[in-house]
């Protein structure tokens, strides 16, 4: 959070926090992110659009990374409470930790944005099949990188 108030822009991440909670029994990340992606249709100019996903992952004994599904991780968020204070000191080495993961993860999370992109040119060329439009040039182009909007850790009881 502090970095988002001192560097603005140049923030890893706008929000960050840290909650110790019963609603996991492994230390699991929570990232909130905006995704762009270009449109291009048939004889139109491309258009821009974005959403916002949560993705998520829980790390795995040998430090490795289970990713979480997008309903699971959503769930998390909206429903993990806090059950226990967490120290200042360790809630910034667990952000900074997270942080540093971003450069391992990434890869894992392009790999989904473009699963995503896969989804939504599916659904649109349905719709315009539906309409009798055409869809052969339709393509549905993600836009990198994705804005880490947030940064949540959820940190089980001990």
């Amino acid at each position: 959070m502090e970095e988002a108030l001192t560097k603005g822009a140049a923030a890893k991440a706008s929000r960050c926090g840290v909650i110790r909670t019963r609603a996991v029994t492994r230390p699991t990340t929570i990232l909130l992110l905006r995704i762009r992606y270009l449109l291009n249709q048939p004889q139109r100019p491309p258009l821009l659009s974005e959403e916002v996903r949560v993705n998520g992952f829980t790390t795995v004994a040998n430090g490795g990374r289970e990713w979480l599904a997008d309903l699971d991780a959503l769930r998390l968020l909206a429903e993990a409470k806090p059950d226990a204070n967490v120290a200042m000191p360790e809630k910034r080495q667990l952000v900074a930790t997270a942080l540093e993961d971003w450069p391992a993860i990434e890869p894992t999370i392009h790999e989904r944005i473009k699963t995503r992109a896969a989804e939504l040119e599916k659904s649109h060329k349905r719709v315009r099949q539906a309409v009798s439009l055409r869809v052969r040039e339709l393509t549905v182009v993600p836009q990198f990188p994705p804005d880490l909007l947030g940064l949540l850790v959820l940190h089980p009881m001990d």
